[in-house]
């Protein structure tokens, strides 16, 4: 074999381990797209029913992905190379204006479920780990410890399930606090007076009605209004 030919053989060699390190690394960066969106979708979940958001992964963002997906399973990877770049960018988008409107509501509901925990180390009406509990996952928002369980099956409908009752949980958790924390007040005079204090509202005694300062004088609450306004 000549040296010409040697260096030709030598060439497709090299071209073909290019192509197929090329070939590796759009598939890693799609099935990494994928993880994102999936991420997104499963967290959207927890938003709409936990946080009533209206949060939802794009049909773009998701029609991208199918073709993306359609040029992988094709093996067309010049197609697939010619749109990835894209498709990052849309679902990364995606993500991003989704996870921008979870936080300001999350942070929200986390302050005032805190105000609940401050008032409830007073009056003691509610339960206390649930209250932490509740508090420190709308802190920290690990949700993927909750829906990527051991248990949790491998299909995403089994994880989109798994968000589902992830979201029902935090729901009902809040729900039986917030009897237990503030349902004895409710209809009452104390009402508008409970549902300030655990608002970013600052409560300033001099706003209160001279029957809002009867009710809360006879009330447990006293002691904690004392420390609060002190």
């Amino acid at each position: 074999m000549s040296e010409t030919s040697d260096q030709s053989l030598f060439e497709q060699e090299l071209e073909t381990v290019h192509q197929q390190y090329l070939r590796q690394d759009l598939e890693d960066r799609l099935e990494e797209v994928a993880t994102e969106m999936e991420e997104t979708m499963l967290q959207a979940i927890i938003a709409r029913d936990f946080l009533d958001l209206e949060a939802e992964v794009s049909d773009e963002a998701k029609e991208k992905v199918r073709e993306a997906k359609g040029c992988a399973a094709d093996r067309d990877f010049d197609a697939l190379d010619d749109v990835i770049d894209d498709v990052e960018d849309q679902v990364s988008q995606d993500a991003r204006q989704i996870e921008n409107t979870i936080q300001e509501e999350r942070t929200e509901e986390r302050d005032r479920v805190r105000a609940m925990r401050k008032l409830n180390e007073h009056v003691e009406a509610a339960d206390m780990g649930k209250l932490k509990a509740l508090e420190s996952l709308l802190d920290d928002w690990d949700w993927k410890a909750q829906v990527y369980t051991d248990e949790a099956e491998d299909s995403f409908e089994a994880k989109q399930q798994e968000a589902h009752d992830v979201a029902a949980t935090m729901s009902n958790a809040l729900q039986q606090i917030q009897e237990d924390l503030l349902g004895s007040y409710s209809g009452t005079t104390l009402e508008d007076v409970m549902d300030q204090l655990l608002s970013d509202d600052p409560l300033y005694f001099n706003d209160l009605t001279e029957e809002e300062r009867e009710a809360l004088t006879g009330s447990n609450l006293a002691d904690y209004l004392e420390i609060r306004l002190g």
